[in-house]
């Protein structure tokens, strides 16, 4: 389903539009291939080079869960699984067979299931010299159909795992949702995963039915990106697609939503959600706004409008007592269903105050329409955006192109050029007035099918009102004159203009070395801060600074909230109208804080002026800085109203059996309500005394930088930082049940470290260590034991810590919790038998790919500059990571796989469920 939202953080997108006088579809983007098998399958081809010998193959098969028959519910994703049991004969299946081939199921291939689609995807590990062989998998993925019962049996519980694994509020809380926002149509009955029952019952008839219904090439498009021959490749499809003959297709009337024409009413309620809400949905079909033709465009280009300009409507609006927001977002479901939905958040029992301000706002829409104003403010938006897009050359990446290929196959639409979309939406804009805005938005609040939702907290009571008191309220309300809606002001000048403070005498550079191999300069300031120099530009060409100091929140002398509250307020203090100066430069702050670590982070275009008022920017939170009172009101208010909130018990267990004892503390009532902005001035005066070191990565001259370093850093007074301690897991075994899930699952979270000190070279090859043990923890877990679906192992040989660290964690049938355990515990101890020349060179040469793009990308080149740092001191990391494959060598790698989770150390949390769900 695709989900269309306004008003969101990011701007709109925009649409392809054009005129209305023609109903011309809008053409392909120049760089797509397109071509049709003589029995229907489409294919759409991108040759892109940029990545030499990549390759990535995508076949959406236009058939998913609501396309099942009613005996044959959960079959399309159950068939998606057994299609790789298929084995086109050969001795082995499928994935066995791309197994072999050294491909990761993951990363190599993988495939999905949605209502309205499943989707294959292959990206060969040899790339382009292995198309045929791909193609070849492909299509006997989508065609052999040679499982038998017997394979049947052996993929049924990797599936209840499967569906066992997505269990839980959110889940239960979504169901609630779908089946009462699609009501009466085959969606809430035929969900993905399907349910328990049918995925224990599901025949083998049942699913070669749907294959054999569906799963036709007519019925298909093959999206590929990549670098090769388009030409070579489209004779390539037509060998290994070309066999399969078209057949007939079913009507899918049943995709979209049947109008009842009547108002339905639903509680939504779950013992452990927190949700409280009263939504309107208005149920309608749209088909002038599907398809691929200009006018179809031109009216989605009308939907976005009055959604925006609806949305932005409600948010001006003054909120009644026990309301907390209003809200609205439109979802498109089949080829022409549409759902507008108006939300209200409310606070406590108020849904009756939430749901007389909903049918007021929009009666008040109704009687007095958006204004000129509204739609002059969208159009401009749009207006600005397809400007921007025009300034922008047209060139897509590698990642961009598969994209946009996946979404035209799911959308059904063609991949047009972004010229072209700006310019027709430019020419499109002017051909739309009020009147057609004001039409659409009654068109939607005057759908007879609706739904009323009312969703209520844990198990609070809510009353349900009667279909009759609803239109009685509707009724009264819209017999009402109602004012016109508040309108957005004009926006004035900030009343308040900020003038940073003057840096005073500038400070010195006292010394400076230069490593010229790695482009890096260190300069030590008379303060005792230090610049860490990286002389090329950034993402994007920006140049980007970060200030890093040992003012962590882990100590012993003031509570962690504490600190934590006052870097968080403290970091947008200093000064009045400080945070609008910053915005209206550019030159906003990010704070990451860790228990051991404070780092402030910003970039700034490639210039000196903007680089000097970052700089400004981030002398303004060091010097002299007084949390500010608003701020410090917000933020413990905010506290206060969540200080009630029943703790985390599965976090309070994690944390105990990780560290032997729950040692955080969390803010109770009577501290916050003495707290005041002093001690959190105090708090933040005391962190920034923590000498710093600032790392910049910039192409800048170096007599410039050298001036401003004087004038704004080097005289920032330092003094030294309070002793921090890391979070550590302590050393030994240790059990945790806890027994609170509702759903018939266990989780299990395990973790395990061992001493070693990092290095580059070593801490890739925990990497492979990493990959590989997940590999056999899935074959072994869900491959032989089918007792898991998903599970994740994460490892890493932490810098800070000088500890291999890691993690396992995965749900399961609480019957089997014992023999899984044991068994991962036995695939993670026999890791090192897995550690052959074999595997070693395909991890090498894995490494040497994904090492052809990090070397050039910025983003790697910073990190692993504060790696180096960190760790020596020194840049000598970026001199000698070009040999980082060479590190993989198997009589390095195969001692270090009885450190990844050593039995020494293993903790492990169980989450059980309740006795009742037992």
């Amino acid at each position: 389903m695709n989900k269309m939202l306004a008003g969101l953080l990011g701007p709109l997108l925009l649409c392809a539009c054009a005129s209305p006088a023609t109903e011309t579809p809008l053409p392909w983007a120049p760089q797509v291939v397109r071509g049709q098998l003589a029995n229907g399958l489409e294919y759409r081809l991108v040759r892109d080079a940029s990545q030499v010998g990549r390759l990535d193959l995508r076949l959406t098969v236009r058939a998913g869960s609501v396309d099942e028959d009613d005996d044959q519910v959960g079959v399309a994703h159950m068939l998606e699984h057994l299609t790789f049991r298929s084995r086109a004969g050969q001795a082995v299946d499928l994935r066995a067979q791309m197994t072999e081939l050294g491909w990761v199921q993951g990363r190599n291939f993988n495939a999905v299931t949605s209502y309205d689609r499943t989707q294959y995807l292959l990206s060969p590990m040899a790339g382009s010299t292995q198309t045929p062989l791909a193609l070849e998998k492909l299509a006997q993925l989508v065609f052999a159909g040679d499982y038998n019962a017997l394979d049947l049996e052996r993929e049924r519980p990797i599936v209840i795992e499967e569906w066992r694994g997505g269990l839980g509020v959110a889940q239960r809380m979504n169901d609630q949702r779908a089946a009462t926002q699609r009501v009466g149509s085959r969606y809430p009955q035929h969900r993905t995963i399907g349910n328990e029952a049918a995925i224990r019952t599901a025949s083998l008839s049942a699913l070669q039915r749907f294959q054999q219904r569906w799963y036709v090439p007519n019925n298909m498009i093959l999206s590929v990106v990549g670098d090769f021959d388009p030409q070579q490749l489209a004779q390539q499809i037509a060998q290994a697609f070309g066999g399969p003959a078209a057949q007939e297709l079913p009507t899918r009337d049943h995709r979209e939503l049947p109008l009842d024409d009547t108002l339905k009413i639903f509680r939504l309620q779950d013992p452990q959600t927190g949700s409280n809400q009263v939504s309107l949905l208005f149920r309608l079909h749209e088909p002038d706004s599907r398809g691929s033709t200009a006018e179809a465009s031109r009216e989605r280009l009308i939907d976005r409008i009055t959604l925006s300009a609806l949305l932005a409507q409600l948010r001006l609006q003054p909120l009644q007592p026990g309301v907390r927001s209003l809200t609205v977002q439109k979802t498109l479901i089949g080829e022409q269903s549409s759902v507008l939905g108006v939300a209200a958040g409310v606070d406590g029992a108020h849904h009756d105050e939430a749901l007389k301000q909903v049918l007021t706002e929009l009666e008040r829409l109704r009687q007095h329409g958006l204004t000129a104003q509204d739609l002059q403010r969208e159009q401009a938006k749009l207006r600005q955006l397809a400007d921007g897009m025009l300034a922008k050359d047209e060139s897509r990446t590698f990642e961009q192109w598969v994209t946009s290929l996946n979404d035209a196959a799911v959308q059904n639409r063609p991949v047009v050029a972004p010229h072209q979309i700006a310019q027709r939406t430019l020419r499109a804009l002017d051909s739309i007035d009020l009147a057609a805005v004001n039409a659409r938005l009654n068109r939607w609040l005057d759908s007879p099918d609706q739904v009323l939702q009312l969703t209520a907290p844990g198990n609070s009571v809510v009353r349900l009102p009667s279909v009759k008191e609803v239109q009685q309220l509707r009724t009264t309300i819209a017999q009402t004159s109602l004012v016109a809606p508040v309108t957005a002001a004009p926006v004035a000048p900030p009343s308040i203009t900020f003038t940073p403070a003057s840096a005073g005498q500038p400070g010195s550079v006292v010394g400076k070395r230069v490593f010229a191999a790695e482009l890096v300069e260190h300069w030590n300031l008379a303060n005792g801060d230090r610049l860490v120099w990286l002389r090329r530009n950034a993402e994007d060409g920006k140049w980007r600074l970060q200030a890093e100091s040992a003012a962590g929140f882990n100590r012993s002398d003031v509570p962690a909230w504490r600190l934590q509250m006052a870097a968080q307020l403290g970091s947008v203090s200093g000064g009045e109208g400080l945070e609008a100066w910053r915005k209206q430069h550019k030159a906003t702050l990010s704070l990451e804080h860790s228990a051991t670590r404070l780092q402030l982070s910003g970039t700034s275009p490639a210039s000196n002026g903007a680089l000097a008022t970052l700089l400004q920017s981030y002398r303004q939170s060091q010097v002299g800085a007084v949390i500010d009172d608003e701020l410090f009101s917000e933020a413990r208010d905010d506290l206060l109203s969540r200080v009630s909130t029943r703790p985390d018990a599965i976090a309070a267990a994690r944390r105990e059996v990780r560290y032997g004892a729950d040692s955080w503390q969390a803010p109770d009532q009577a501290a916050l309500e003495q707290l005041q902005p002093g001690t959190l001035t105090g708090d933040w005066q005391q962190l920034v005394k923590a000498p710093v070191t600032y790392y910049l990565m910039a192409d800048i001259e170096p007599a410039q930088l050298d001036a401003l370093v004087r004038e704004q850093l080097a005289n920032i007074p330092r003094g030294t930082a309070h002793p921090t301690l890391p979070a550590l897991q302590q050393p030994g075994q240790r059990l945790r049940d806890i027994a609170v899930a509702l759903e018939p699952r266990v989780v299990l979270e395990a973790s395990s470290f061992s001493e070693h000190p990092w290095t580059p070279e070593a801490a890739a090859r925990v990497a492979a260590l990493r990959d590989l043990a997940n590999q056999q923890l899935k074959q072994r877990l869900r491959g032989e034991a089918s007792g898991v679906y998903r599970l994740r192992f994460d490892s890493e040989l932490n810098p800070d810590t000088q500890r291999i660290e890691s993690q396992l964690s995965f749900t399961c049938d609480p019957r089997r919790a014992d023999e899984l355990w044991a068994l991962a515990q036995q695939t993670l101890a026999q890791l090192g038998h897995s550690v052959d020349a074999k595997w070693v060179a395909s991890a090498r040469n894995e490494l040497r790919r994904q090492e052809k793009a990090r070397l050039t990308d910025p983003a790697t080149q910073w990190r692993r500059l504060l790696l180096s740092e960190r760790q020596w001191q020194d840049p000598r990391y970026l001199s000698r990571q070009a040999r980082l494959p060479d590190g993989l060598r198997i009589e390095l790698i195969k001692p270090l796989a009885s450190q990844v989770f050593p039995a020494s150390n293993q903790v492990l949390l169980r989450v059980l469920p309740k006795a009742h769900a037992q």
